[in-house]
């Protein structure tokens, strides 16, 4: 995380998912053998389990240091649907008392493809802002974006027109890019002029903008 501000990032992209001891933790992969040799899901294994073989942070703290150093967040909730379906719901008070007693609920937006978690979140505290991904085309964006009261509205940026990015602009809502790993990509995010996108490489951008 210290790496990706010091190369110039904006915010960061975190992938949030819950322990089997229902502690919320920093951990991307839904298939966690990689990192820690064990089989199975972060939900299968209590935190303590999981840190024997792998040094795993909790949302605490990388609130806290998020609060510290004045980082702002996009705690993505990890969904492998069929699997965690309840573990992200019984994540949303968790990660809403934390963001809360961080007083950090000014600096992060929760987003993912679980709407229903998101809503349940929503319902939590109206204040914290919510994004959606949509990897499909919908029919009315900016309906969805009001029903779903969300802020930021992510998607392929080859699923973006620039017409669709300027409406919902237009009505208030943030765009996020998604995913730019080709040029041809990354010179239409700049062109459409999205308001967010996630990249590895952030120091390619601020070239671009100088």
């Amino acid at each position: 995380m210290e790496k990706g501000l010091s190369r110039g990032a904006d915010y960061l992209e975190i992938d949030v998912q819950l322990t089997r001891d229902k502690i919320p933790v920093i951990f991307h992969d839904i298939d966690i053998f990689e990192k820690t040799g064990l089989p199975g899901l972060v939900q299968d294994y209590s935190y303590a389990e999981l840190s024997q073989s792998y040094k795993i942070p909790t949302l605490e703290r990388v609130m806290r240091w998020g609060r510290e150093h004045g980082v702002y967040f996009a705690l993505e909730i990890k969904s492998h649907y069929y699997q965690t379906s309840s573990s992200e719901l019984e994540l949303m008070p968790l990660m809403n008392e934390i963001v809360k007693g961080s007083d950090m609920v000014g600096q992060v937006e929760a987003f993912g493809v679980n709407y229903r978690a998101l809503t349940a979140l929503k319902r939590l505290n109206p204040e914290f802002e919510i994004g959606l991904i949509v990897p499909f085309i919908p029919e009315d964006p900016v309906s969805l974006m009001r029903d779903m009261h969300a802020m930021v509205y992510l998607s392929f940026v080859s699923n973006l027109r620039k017409d669709e990015i300027a409406l919902l602009q237009r009505s208030g809502y943030y765009v996020s890019g998604a995913i730019l790993r080709e040029q041809q990509l990354i010179d239409y995010a700049i062109e459409s002029n999205v308001d967010m996108f996630e990249f590895d490489e952030p120091e390619i951008f601020l070239d671009r903008k100088r």
